[in-house]
């Protein structure tokens, strides 16, 4: 019985090792900058056929705004990124320079694009406001457009 329940201890023992081992080994890969940075590159790739799909499927002001923060956002990051680990990692040479030029263009497009929405809004507000014309008509004439008479004149 002794040597059975030391057996068991060493199972035991032995499977606390290799959960420790594997958290570690998953803990490892999750702060792997490497691995953070292909993340962080293929993000960026996703939002910019994104914002390249707009060609075809024409978005609202709003998404355009918030996709090209997220693009000015993840482009910033992914520079910082690379400066970092960018050696280690083996990124191309030159990514980081490429990277930072295309910044001001991004943030034009984010400029414009949120302008746009907030125009759109403040448009959207004032109709909100504007008094109607009585009974539905569209015209200062009471009860709507004046019509001229059909047939000869």
């Amino acid at each position: 019985m002794k040597f059975s329940r030391a057996r068991f201890a060493f199972l035991g023992l032995n499977a606390c090792v290799i959960a420790v081992v594997c958290s570690s080994a998953a803990v490892q890969a999750a702060e792997d900058p490497c691995q953070t940075l292909g993340k962080l590159l293929g993000d960026r790739v996703q939002v910019i056929q994104r914002i390249q799909s707009y060609k075809d499927k024409k978005p609202t002001a709003d998404e355009a705004c918030g996709t090209f923060k997220s693009l000015a956002k993840l482009n910033v990051t992914a520079v910082s990124a690379i400066e970092r680990d960018g050696a280690w990692c083996r990124a191309p040479e030159g990514l980081a320079e490429n990277l930072k030029s295309q910044q001001s263009q991004i943030e034009l497009g984010q400029t414009n694009a949120c302008k746009a929405a907030a125009d759109q809004k403040k448009a959207q507000g004032n109709a909100a406001g504007a008094p109607r014309a009585p009974f539905g008509g569209s015209d200062d004439v009471l009860g709507g457009a004046m019509k001229l008479p059909q047939g000869a004149l």
